[in-house]
């Protein structure tokens, strides 16, 4: 008869260094300390890193597209598929493609939003004079 294999259960020895002061405790704070503890500096940080433009105007997810066009060597006017773009892109770029492709075509268009708010702007004021 074959013995019954007894399963042996593994030592489990505790690091005295691996103790986390306050892990799983239920802490009683006001949300508003919570946020401007825990959200409030992780928002400016996106504010300032991702979100405004360098003093050149261009932001982090520009230049990444730019990088990767001078590395693919298109800047004397050879032409690539978009997509081709977009996937060197994604290497550098965690986003999704969506965003980059978002990112291309503003890049293409330049100043010419701008200059179309700025021209509504101009016009609406300009009736709101003659209205007076």
């Amino acid at each position: 008869m074959a013995k019954k294999k007894t399963e042996k259960q593994p030592k489990s020895e505790v690091n005295p260094n691996a103790h986390i002061l306050g892990a799983g405790e239920v802490v009683n704070q006001r949300i508003t300390e919570t946020l401007e503890v825990n959200y409030m500096p992780y928002a400016m940080s996106v504010i300032m890193s991702r979100a405004i433009p360098e003093i050149d105007g261009l932001k982090p997810a520009h230049r990444k597209l730019l990088y990767t066009m001078y590395k693919m060597g298109l800047l004397n006017g050879s032409r690539v598929k978009s997509a081709n773009i977009v996937g060197r892109t994604m290497q550098l770029n965690p986003h999704g493609d969506a965003a980059i492709y978002d990112t291309m075509v503003r890049l293409s268009r330049g100043y010419e939003a701008c200059f179309i708010r700025l021209l509504i702007l101009r016009v609406t004021s300009v009736r709101l004079i003659h209205a007076i």
